[in-house]
């Protein structure tokens, strides 16, 4: 059977998709509507956390702002936007360990590419081998090497080595879920840096060539505003690089001993 506009009709076929979104953004909605149902996938919509609306909500008492600052700067606050989005995927983690299956999330400016069906029809297959898969490419990189791990369908299988930017769209198992869960009891960072930290985690950047999905630029973000940015002092500068650099140390020493453990067959 096929979901209605924004209804979840049980059971779903597995993974199920949800599709996050703000309750008011009925232009988006239709737009993924129109998309999943010319695929007759069905989807259950969930409504976005709106920080704006709801800045006590509970989870943002996890934000520790005062730790973000000696980190980033004292300028560097998130915004409430970046909670609610935090937020919204955070219940989907907590969503994915209780139903105890994969499950795909998609933001609602998600644009879904031929290449989903497939993706789709592999999906257990990939839930398999591999706790997180990225459906979109990375923000960060163009046109981004990553080590190829195997193929499945149409798909390489790639581990990056800097991650991804942006949460537009993953597959995501219990297991994973649980270790980001688990890693998210503080949250210093947005929710796309968050699960960028895979050298901590240990949930591993791993994503698609071709990817299945990308995103729609034409909509302005309404869930996740990012900061504007602003002038910092040296001393802030200096403090941010500092951590950077400590950063970049932890995530190419995981990433070298990743290469070493598949090529000793010792990967999973």
């Amino acid at each position: 059977m096929m979901a209605r506009f924004g209804v979840h009709l049980f059971p779903m076929p597995s993974p199920p998709i949800f599709v996050i979104s703000l309750p008011t953004a009925a232009e988006r909605r239709a737009f993924m509507h129109r998309q999943l149902q010319s695929l007759n996938l069905p989807y259950e919509i969930v409504d976005a956390v709106h920080g704006a609306k709801s800045p006590d909500h509970a989870l943002f008492g996890r934000y520790n702002d005062g730790k973000r600052a000696r980190r980033r700067g004292p300028d560097a606050s998130l915004r409430l936007s970046q909670l609610g989005c935090f937020a919204s995927h955070y219940l989907l983690w907590e969503r994915c360990v209780e139903l105890e299956e994969p499950i795909i999330v998609l933001e609602d400016d998600a644009i879904v590419l031929p290449e989903f069906m497939a993706f789709y029809q592999h999906a257990e297959r990939f839930a398999d081998g591999y706790g997180l898969v990225w459906l979109q490419p990375s923000r960060k990189a163009r046109r981004q090497a990553g080590q190829v791990l195997e193929h499945i369908g149409p798909f390489a299988i790639k581990k990056f080595a800097k991650g991804f930017s942006g949460t537009t769209g993953y597959l995501l198992t219990p297991r994973a879920a649980r270790l980001l869960l688990d890693y998210s009891v503080e949250w210093l960072y947005p929710v796309d840096n968050t699960m960028d930290r895979f050298f901590e985690h240990k949930v591993e950047a791993i994503g698609l060539d071709p990817v299945c999905i990308t995103q729609d630029d034409d909509f302005e973000s309404s869930i996740n505003i990012p900061d504007a940015g602003s002038r910092r002092c040296l001393a802030d500068s200096l403090r941010r690089e500092a951590y950077s650099l400590k950063d970049a140390a932890a995530r190419n020493w995981h990433n070298l001993s990743f290469a070493v453990r598949s090529r000793l067959g010792l990967r999973r």
